[in-house]
């Protein structure tokens, strides 16, 4: 009976969920101000009331319709935490191979890739069933007999090969167990590939966290005769044979400028990780440029996280987590104009920061979600003790 009585209740509460979302949104629309709203009206999106995405790529947990864009309400309202759905683009190019101080040839243990998988393991299982977690590797899987084809060494097939879902720690690291680095570069067209998936529906709080050795390329319209090469062995490497040289140019341009559309236009933040990289200084600035491109800029150079150790690494990871996880909230009313709202902690007013450096801004107004950052995303999480409560006014004249 105590059985029945449990799938009942995992099949009833996210129907139930959604039932209270959409009730919400009709009060809203309706014209009816809501003081001092709680926690709950659409966290069910993301946190233990379901999934948004779950399974593969099609498949859609929630049978909710898009809400579309919040009305503006007058009033004072309680914001809730936003759980949010995360996707990890990962670099399985060649150079994953490299050791984090440039080395070629080295054991399997001492390869960025396995760094960053020790250091994965170490920081996402701790939020496996909090986070709606997924991941676009690229390239795809290749072979050696792949890597005479230019073309075939930068494939990066639609889509993504694990579609966000909670309790998906387990088989992000398994991609770093079966499969090994190898092939080129496609940044560009990995980052697209994930935000064109992640705004097939749209959902709130979608953040991305690119991890790269800081070497874009595998662009095919480049002149291999002119730019800067990302081979080893320099700008000969793409001159001797311009044809398949040209993929292996930095493509910095086209990286940063999808980057930036994935943050101004789609609303997605993205995070950037340099691993290693020391060995060639243009790669660093590369990483720069994504990174501010991306939204998610360290406050001080370097502007992205640049990682030269397994610790490194892990304390990117971290405060990348505590900002997405504990630092993005809701607002169930969002003001035509972005400045007609006083953002409070604990009932102290926190200034907007467009810079993102110490204070709010927003992430999607439209959808009523922004962040804190720097010291007030420390007083948000509540800096040891409970958690602080995040409210505000929002004015509609």
């Amino acid at each position: 009976m105590a059985d029945r009585s449990s799938s009942l209740r995992g099949w009833l509460e996210p129907k139930l969920a959604r039932s209270r979302r959409w009730a919400a949104s009709a009060l809203i629309a309706a014209g009816v101000t809501v003081a001092m709203v709680s926690c709950g009206s659409r966290t069910g999106l993301f946190g233990p009331e379901g999934d948004f995405f779950s399974g593969d790529a099609t498949t859609d947990a929630s049978d909710a319709p898009d809400a579309g864009p919040l009305p503006c309400v007058p009033g004072r309202f309680t914001f809730e935490l936003a759980l949010t759905q995360l996707m990890f683009v990962i670099d399985r190019s060649g150079s994953m191979r490299f050791t984090l101080g440039g080395v070629q040839e080295a054991p399997r243990n001492r390869w960025r890739w396995t760094v960053l998988r020790n250091a994965l393991r170490r920081t996402i299982t701790t939020f496996d069933d909090e986070i709606a977690m997924g991941a676009k590797f690229f390239p795809e899987v290749l072979t050696n007999r792949d890597l005479v084809d230019s073309e075939r060494a930068c494939r990066t097939d639609t889509g993504v090969g694990i579609a966000p879902s909670r309790g998906n720690a387990r088989t992000i690291l398994d991609v770093f167990d079966t499969t090994d680095p190898l092939g080129g570069t496609p940044t560009a067209e990995a980052i697209r590939q994930a935000a064109q998936f992640l705004t097939q529906r749209r959902s709130v709080a979608r953040t991305m966290v690119l991890a790269t050795d800081g070497a874009p390329n595998c662009n095919g319209n480049l002149d291999a005769r002119t730019c800067i090469c990302t081979s080893a062995g320099g700008i000969d490497d793409c001159k001797d044979t311009p044809t398949r040289g040209r993929y292996s140019c930095l493509d910095e341009g086209r990286t940063v400028a999808t980057i930036r559309d994935t943050a101004e236009k789609q609303k997605i933040p993205v995070y950037v990780i340099g691993i290693g990289s020391t060995e060639r200084p243009e790669f660093l600035e590369v990483l720069d440029a994504m990174a501010v491109a991306g939204g998610r800029p360290r406050p001080t150079t370097p502007r992205h996280y640049n990682v030269q150790s397994e610790d490194d690494l892990t304390n990117a990871l971290e405060t990348i987590r505590d900002s997405v996880a504990k630092c993005t909230y809701l607002t169930p009313s969002a003001p035509n104009d972005p400045n007609m709202i006083t953002v409070e902690i604990d009932g102290v007013v926190i200034a907007r920061d467009q810079t993102k450096t110490n204070g709010w801004d927003w992430v999607d107004q439209g959808f009523g979600e922004l962040a804190f950052f720097g010291e007030a995303c420390a007083k948000a999480q509540g800096a040891g003790g409970p958690p602080a409560v995040v409210s505000g006014v929002v004015s509609c004249e």
